[in-house]
This record gives C-alpha cells, sequence and structure tokens, in this order.
C-alpha cells in the first residue's frame, strides 16, 4: 500500500501500488527506466532506497492516507485488476506464506476475519482501499492486462528509454465454481459499486 512518485520526461507522475495488479513488473518498468535496474525481481525495497521517504509514500490505511500528495503529481496512474480475480489471486498468494489458508469457500465467508492479519490485508483488500473510490481522480487508468500493450509504450514514450518487458509473477489461473465467482463479487461489491470493472471503467473516467 503505497504512493510511488517520480519524475519522468520533466513531470511529476504517481503511482499507487495496487498489490495483485501487476505492481512488482511496474515497479521493475520504473526501476529501469530511472535507474537502469535489470528486469528481475525485487520487493520493492530497491525503489523505496531510490526515491527516499518522500517519494516512497507507504502507509497501511490505504488510498485515505496518501490522496492528497497523489493530487500533486501531473501525471497520475492507477492499474486496477478486475475484483474476482484479484480476491481469488490474492488468497492462493496468501497460501504461499500460510498453507492452512486451504479452503477458498471458507476464506471468502470470513474476508473480513482474515484482513485483521496484515500479510493477507496487503494482498486481499480491494482496488477501492488502494485506489480509492473514484476512478476519474486520475489521468490515467488501466486494466493489469493493459500493463505491456498500454502502460510500457506510454512510459517510454514519457521517459525517452526503452524497456525490457518482462513478467515478474506468472500463474495460471485457478478454476473456482459459479458459487465461488458469486461469493467473490458479493466480497469485491464495492469495486463493482466505484466502477473499478472492465465493465464499468470506460464510464468512470
Amino acid at each position: 500500500m503505497a504512493l510511488i512518485r517520480v519524475t519522468l520526461g520533466g513531470k511529476r507522475l504517481g503511482y499507487v501500488r495496487n498489490n495483485k495488479a501487476g505492481s512488482t513488473t511496474i515497479i521493475n518498468y520504473l526501476g529501469q527506466l530511472l535507474w537502469n535496474e535489470k528486469p528481475t525481481f525485487h520487493s520493492g525495497t530497491n525503489i523505496q532506497n531510490h526515491c527516499g521517504r518522500d517519494s516512497y509514500i507507504g502507509r497501511e490505511k490505504g488510498f485515505e492516507s496518501y490522496h492528497q500528495e497523489l493530487k500533486e503529481c501531473e501525471i497520475r496512474i492507477a492499474v486496477y485488476r478486475d475484483p474476482i480475480d484479484k480476491i481469488i489471486a490474492g488468497f492462493y498468494y496468501c497460501q504461499e506464506q500460510y498453507p492452512h489458508l486451504n479452503n477458498l469457500d471458507h476464506f471468502l465467508d470470513t474476508y473480513e476475519h482474515h484482513l485483521k492479519n496484515n500479510y493477507i490485508r496487503i494482498h486481499c483488500r480491494t482496488n477501492t482501499d488502494m485506489l480509492g473510490p473514484d476512478p476519474s481522480i486520475y489521468t490515467h487508468v488501466w486494466n493489469m492486462k493493459e500493463i505491456d500493450s498500454k502502460l510500457l509504450p506510454f512510459l517510454e514514450q514519457l521517459g525517452g528509454k526503452k524497456i525490457q518487458k518482462t513478467r515478474l509473477r506468472e500463474h495460471t489461473p485457478p478454476i473456482i465454481t459459479k458459487a465461488q465467482e458469486a461469493k467473490a463479487k458479493e466480497v469485491m461489491a464495492i469495486d463493482y459499486q466505484n466502477g473499478w470493472c472492465k465493465e464499468l471503467i470506460s464510464t468512470k473516467i
């Protein structure tokens, strides 16, 4: 949960890190442009060291705690993920840390309880928690699936430098039942209300 502020092409750019929505790849792309980093995985520590505290603003409360600094940026980038895909990806990712978290149905039924765990909260929060309730505050909004087709060339043009395309984390989407899909949509309902979904995003910006 962080706002990353950097200068590209003479403009102040703000990118809100949205976990489980391609954030590791996007941070690497920024690192390639700004600090000649290689297209390899890192947790975000490198960009924190490069940016400093004023430009890497990490706060647990999410969007509401850094929206003012975001407004100060000329370019404001948001990358969201389909809400159902996001919560399911978060669940399976957290299994790596907590193997006992092995029942998707139980997780969805007790979602709010699991958010008391900081690690799970970071990786399973809604797009709304991370990006805010109003997509229109951003100058550029892309779906996670558009990172390489739209965000990457935008960053290259802005930074005046080629980026080596990569996908730092690639997983086969799990197969879920219709009932699980319906429950996941219920859990992520606020994203549909606010337009953080492919069906509504074009009408919100």
